[in-house]
């Protein structure tokens, strides 16, 4: 998921983690959300998830007695999330959220092209690995909702 920055009038109405709206985000039974938005490039973000049941509590807590067009996260903005990750790693001092988002997508493309790999080993014909590959990115795709 994106940090969400705010939009002009003249943007589309797409959205990420600090501008989620109440109307994204349904709480369900057995600690489970589904979010519904459009992130970048208007691709819609459908997913029911388990969660944390402290944040499961929370979340609850964050929409209670929100309009559906109000502020999820009200309290917090973009710049402060990435404040808040320059903090969190002495290793990486300019942690963002777009840095955390690469990091984690070129991690899912290494763990899926070393799985790909163990399963086929490297007597592949090009094509195959062509298609080795095709499928490894596929799984980024998913995972970064494009």
């Amino acid at each position: 998921m994106r940090i969400g920055n705010e939009k002009g009038e003249d943007e589309a109405d797409t959205v990420g983690c600090t501008s989620l709206r109440a109307e994204h985000i349904k709480i369900e039974e057995d600690n489970k959300i589904t979010l519904d938005f459009l992130g970048k490039d208007s691709m819609r973000y459908l997913n029911t998830v388990d969660v944390d049941p402290r944040a499961h509590k929370a979340l609850k807590t964050f929409l209670s007695g929100k309009q559906p067009k109000e502020d999820l996260f009200d309290k917090i903005k973009a710049a402060d999330l990435n404040e808040y990750l320059k903090g969190m790693s002495p290793t990486v001092p300019d942690l963002s959220a777009k840095v955390f988002r690469t990091y984690n997508a070129s991690k899912t493309l290494q763990d899926e092209l070393t799985t790909q790999e163990e399963e086929k080993g490297n007597n592949s014909n090009v094509d195959d690995k062509v298609k080795f590959y095709e499928n490894a990115n596929r799984q980024v795709a998913i995972l970064c909702n494009h």
